[in-house]
This record gives structure tokens, C-alpha cells and sequence, in this order.
């Protein structure tokens, strides 16, 4: 693997490894690198009966690499509009040998008809950019700059390919910041995916959430559940017992 390590990753690109499933993910040295964000959406997604997921704005494709590794049969399509970072994940699906199970596209989400077909998934996942076009500073890489702003697309962009992707009973999973939850559930409901679960994410049990994860279904009616809380550090630089499980399936 060593020689298909040099073979494969370029000179400002490192290979990581993901824990998870034996995985590894190329990624740049300086750019848009995958966070923790990226492995709380990936099992919060359930996969039970799903054949075919989405990853809208797949990034390098970490999503797309840990829902193969949770679900061996399913079969996921990770869709990104930034050339540099398809090229990285189709290289990543090579390297871990998922070619069978996972695809990576280019495509704008803006545009998502002329790519996917609709009704096509009964899952789509997508770890957004979190902050509106204008809000905050801009990264001078144009990388992370598309990955954290919403440059090339906005949430309610971002919601209605999912709808558009979704097969009736179908689930769309994403994660972002507490204080814009308010327009994603508007904009869901706005589109006909109806909240099914959410999951406030604090850093410390004692701290408010900053973030949420949320499942809405494309459904008539639905019942609605409030998770338990998920806790990120059991003390500062420890994560916790739940966050451990995540990378490691057992107590350690």
C-alpha cells in the first residue's frame, strides 16, 4: 500500500487515517480538512432498508467513505462542485478499494436534474456550509472559502435538491449551527421533508449546543423526537465515552 500511497497522493496532500473501518482519506495540507462534524452526521444517518444515499457536497468525500464503512451494500453517491476536491475523492474511493460501492460527481446542487435522477435515494446526507454568503470572514482559500460560506449555494439551494433527490419516505440528515435551525426547518417544511429527529451537539454538557442534527422525512405526517443531548469532551481534549464508541465500536 505503500507504493500505491506515493502513487496516488500528491506532494501537498496527505493521507489520513480515519479509524473508522481501517479508512483513509486524502486530504490537502493546507485547505478544507474534514472535522468531527463530518463522523456525528455520518452515524446519525439511519441506514436500515436504504439502497441508495447522497452526499450532497461531498467535500473529499469523508461522509461518503464512513456510510460505506457502517453499511457494506448501500450505495452512495457523493456529489461536489469543486473540481480539486472530486479529484480528491475519487482518488480516496480508489485507494480503499469502494469503486463498487461508491462515485463521486461534479455537479452544481443548483442543477441537480441535469446529474441525478429524481426520487432516487431514500437517503441524503450533507454537512453544509454553515455560514450565509456575507456573515463572517471569507477564507482567502478558495476551498474552504466554498466549504464554509455559501458562495456556490444557499441552505434553502441546499434542501430543495434533497427534496428533489428523495424517493417518498425517504430521509434527508444534515448538520449545522443551532442558531439557523429555526430556517431549516422552515425551509424542510417549505420543500415537504417534515422533522422527524433532532439532536442538540454540545462541546461541553454545561455549554449551550452549537450545533444540531437533523433528520426530516419526506412524508404527509410524522411524529416528532427530541433526542438526548450528545456530548462532544467528557473534559477539555478528552472526548467522550459517546464520541469514542463512534471511532472504536466498544468502551475503552
Amino acid at each position: 500500500m505503500e507504493q500505491e500511497a506515493k502513487r496516488i497522493i500528491g506532494d501537498n496532500e496527505t493521507l489520513d487515517d480515519l479509524i473508522i473501518g481501517g479508512l483513509k482519506l486524502i486530504q490537502p495540507r493546507k485547505g478544507y480538512r474534514f472535522s468531527l462534524d463530518a463522523v456525528l452526521l455520518a452515524h446519525f444517518a439511519l441506514l436500515e432498508k436504504v439502497k441508495q444515499a447522497v452526499d450532497l457536497g461531498c467535500g473529499n468525500g469523508v461522509i461518503s467513505l464512513l456510510l460505506a464503512a457502517r453499511s457494506p451494500d448501500l450505495k452512495i453517491t457523493g456529489f461536489e462542485i469543486q473540481k480539486l476536491m472530486v479529484e480528491r475523492a475519487q482518488r480516496s474511493v480508489e485507494y480503499n478499494r469502494l469503486q463498487q460501492q461508491v462515485r463521486i460527481i461534479q455537479g452544481d446542487l443548483c442543477q441537480i436534474n441535469r446529474h441525478l435522477a429524481p426520487e432516487s435515494a431514500e437517503l441524503i446526507v450533507s454537512n453544509p456550509p454553515f455560514y450565509r454568503q456575507g456573515q463572517g470572514r471569507i477564507s482567502r482559500n478558495p476551498e474552504e472559502a466554498v466549504a464554509r460560506h455559501e458562495t456556490a449555494m444557499t441552505l434553502d439551494d441546499l434542501i430543495a435538491a434533497a427534496c428533489y433527490l428523495l424517493s417518498p419516505g425517504g430521509s434527508f440528515c444534515l448538520i449545522h449551527r443551532s442558531e439557523r435551525l429555526p430556517e431549516i426547518m422552515n425551509s424542510c417544511m417549505a420543500h415537504r421533508l417534515l422533522p422527524v429527529r433532532l439532536r442538540a451537539v454540545h462541546s461541553f454538557p454545561e455549554q449551550a449546543a452549537r450545533l444540531v442534527l437533523m433528520e426530516a422525512q419526506k412524508r404527509k405526517q410524522v411524529s416528532f423526537k427530541l433526542l438526548s443531548p450528545l456530548i462532544i469532551y467528557e473534559q477539555a481534549g478528552v472526548y467522550s465515552q459517546e464520541v469514542m464508541n463512534l471511532y472504536y465500536g466498544e468502551e475503552r
